[in-house]
């Protein structure tokens, strides 16, 4: 776990042939400033944690769909082990974890030539945009050196890498020669958005490079402080309330709102985020972004505190149709996206229903008179912007 400025060894994980065993060390358990790896289902106790799967919030240092496939490429593989993923991935995945074997005293990354250890070097985006098209063409994996060194960042299923710009720590996410809608666009148009209604966002920024569009959002888990990195730990909404990536079923707005309050300290503190969350719920709806899966939405652990982290990842889906579902339950009526639907949860919220239907009504307000302006002001074109006129609003 990265604490202050440092690695300090915090557990050990043994993985048998029938199941995950993990114990946190000691030393680590006595330190003033330790940080449990999941504050729900892997607190700072002297313990054995067993699982017949990997731990969720181990899974969370793995990549997405995009750092898979470098992944699989560089391994030269049709797939890797879940934990062979974890500890071949680089130190830019989300959170503060490292891994090594235990004979070493210092983050390790497994390599086809066995482990060694994390290089630092810096970005050049350009280079890793262009072997990213060698990439989708299959080119030989000999010229793709930097993309797979650097490559596997945070999840999702785009291409993406973590870059430092004017000293601060971007996720740069381009467009590639596959595309055929200025995703980069779309979302840095409804990120403004939701600044705009008052959210709390990392900056973004958008910005063109090999003539493609490439949106930046400073990473909220990194932070360059006195001429080091700071890491902040994270845990998503899937691996604190122990739900399966295939388990959609289970994923429901209610119940993180449950477990991110076991996870909160302080009432005041709980509240405002418990509030933040069904706003920014009320927001999915009115942007039509259905892609709200739980590993779209986390805690961050900042100076001792766990707090539902700044909003990321919100990216509308144009629709024909009057009405669409969401990735997770709302309230009595499943995934159905809709004002009444919000309004039956707003208890678990803890938000009374007038201020509840106030919330959402100020949201949709919002976003359905504002919305095509935001996407002019992002050079989004007016055949694209079209597309979106049957989306933008709450049900």
């Amino acid at each position: 776990m990265h604490i202050e400025s440092e690695y300090v060894k915090c557990a050990k994980l043994t993985i048998t042939e029938n199941d995950y065993q993990i114990s946190y060390e000691g030393d680590y358990l006595e330190l003033k400033h330790s940080i449990a790896i999941d504050p729900q289902n892997l607190p700072l106790y002297s313990r054995v944690e067993t699982s017949d799967e990997l731990f969720g919030s181990i899974t969370d240092s793995a990549p997405d769909f995009w750092g898979r496939e470098l992944l699989n490429r560089k391994f030269k593989t049709s797939e890797l082990s879940e934990i062979e993923y974890v500890v071949a991935n680089g130190l830019e995945h989300v959170g503060a974890l490292a891994f090594s074997p235990v004979k070493f005293d210092t983050p390790m990354k497994l390599t086809l030539d066995g482990w060694i250890p994390h290089k630092k070097s810096n970005v050049v985006l350009e280079q890793i945009m262009e072997q990213t098209e060698l990439m989708l063409k299959d080119v030989d994996g000999e010229k793709l050196k930097e993309l797979f060194e650097y490559g596997p960042t945070l999840g999702g299923g785009k291409p993406k890498v973590s870059l430092v710009l004017d000293n601060r720590i971007y996720l740069a996410k381009y467009g590639t020669s596959l595309d055929s809608t200025p995703e980069q666009k779309i979302e840095f148009a409804t990120m403004r958005m939701a600044r705009d209604i008052g959210f709390n966002i990392p900056m973004i920024n958008l910005s063109k490079h090999l003539n493609r569009d490439v949106y930046m959002i400073e990473r909220f888990d990194r932070k360059i402080q006195s001429g080091s990195m700071k890491r902040y730990h994270f845990v998503s909404a899937l691996s604190l309330c122990g739900w399966h990536e295939f388990g959609k079923g289970d994923w429901s707005y209610p119940v993180f709102c449950d477990f991110l309050r076991k996870a909160g300290s302080k009432e005041n503190e709980i509240r405002a985020d418990l509030k933040e969350l069904f706003k920014r719920t009320a927001f999915n709806i009115a942007v039509n972004n259905n892609d709200d899966h739980p590993r779209n939405h986390g805690l961050l652990c900042k100076n001792g505190k766990w707090r539902l982290s700044p909003l990321y990842d919100v990216v509308p889906k144009a629709i024909g149709g009057e009405t669409f579902t969401m990735a997770m339950t709302i309230g009595l009526h499943g995934t159905e996206a809709s004002k009444k639907n919000l309004l039956t949860s707003a208890r678990y919220f803890e938000i009374n229903d007038d201020e509840a239907e106030l919330i959402i009504d100020d949201v949709n307000n919002f976003v359905s008179e504002n919305w095509r302006e935001y996407f002019n002001s992002a050079g989004i074109k007016a055949a694209i912007i079209d597309q979106f006129e049957n989306a933008m609003r709450i049900k």
